[in-house]
């Protein structure tokens, strides 16, 4: 009996782990998803990587409740250290979204929420959705489950992490992940600045004519083409750059 109640608190471990983590990728998380479904993908993958590891852990005989509390705590601590990157990763996407959308002068135009029930704009929501389709078309999310199982072995249950560590591994990804977002955004964001550099230098030259308004239509055509013309080219490099995150935590 005691055998068995180990392992059903092994189990409660593991699934506190991967339904956290499943809580906070993106996909899994879309409010899209009804709850019941989430629940049911957090059962079968937590059967799946709970009979990958072993486990052990001593409780102790009898079974302390208050020591099973705290290690469901670190679970979701580990989770969160494991899960909240990739999530920062497609937020940084969204991000350069918005700047694009900004610059190029289609801030007006509003968009609708897809994966999430705040308001974001048109691109941003078309950049979060196809990096998502891309994320579990071509087998990435396979990759963090993997991740997922093998980090029992790395971080097993009741393991004390550093805070000051997790916090310094935030924002060096953080500035990891903006920096790459800037990156692929470059292409438009020098074009803007360049348009609208000539844009007020030619306002100076000639200040009886609203240069702002003959040049908006200009900077918003030029900046759809080169969105269309790189658009493709900046998700295929996001979803490199995310496969290349998740083969480091491999």
């Amino acid at each position: 009996m005691i055998l068995v109640g180990v392992n059903i608190i092994g189990y409660m471990l593991v699934f506190t782990r991967v339904s956290t983590c499943l809580m906070l990728l993106p996909g899994f998380s879309s409010v899209q998803v009804p709850m019941n479904v989430r629940l049911f993908i957090a059962i079968g993958v937590a059967i799946a990587v709970f009979s990958l590891t072993q486990i052990s852990i001593d409780f102790g005989v009898p079974i302390r409740p208050e020591k099973i509390f705290l290690l469901m705590a670190g679970e979701f601590l580990i989770a969160a250290t494991l899960a909240i990157p990739v999530r920062f990763m497609f937020l940084a996407l969204s991000f350069l979204g918005e700047v694009i959308t900004q610059i190029i002068g289609l801030n007006p135009i509003p968009g609708t929420p897809i994966a999430d029930t705040q308001s974001s704009t048109i691109l941003s929501g078309l950049f979060n959705v196809t990096a998502t389709v891309l994320f579990f078309s071509t087998g990435l999310h396979f990759s963090f489950i993997l991740a997922l199982a093998m980090s029992f072995e790395i971080y097993p249950p009741g393991e004390v992490l550093s805070i000051s560590a997790i916090l310094e591994t935030t924002t060096d990804n953080l500035a990891r992940f903006f920096n790459i977002v800037i990156r692929l955004g470059s292409p438009i964001i020098i074009y803007a600045v360049i348009a609208n550099l000539i844009a007020g230098l030619v306002n100076k030259l000639t200040p009886q004519i609203p240069v702002y308004f003959v040049s908006t239509p200009f900077l918003i055509c030029g900046g759809s083409v080169l969105l269309v013309w790189i658009g493709d080219d900046i998700l295929v490099n996001f979803h490199m750059e995310l496969s290349n995150y998740l083969d480091q935590i491999l």
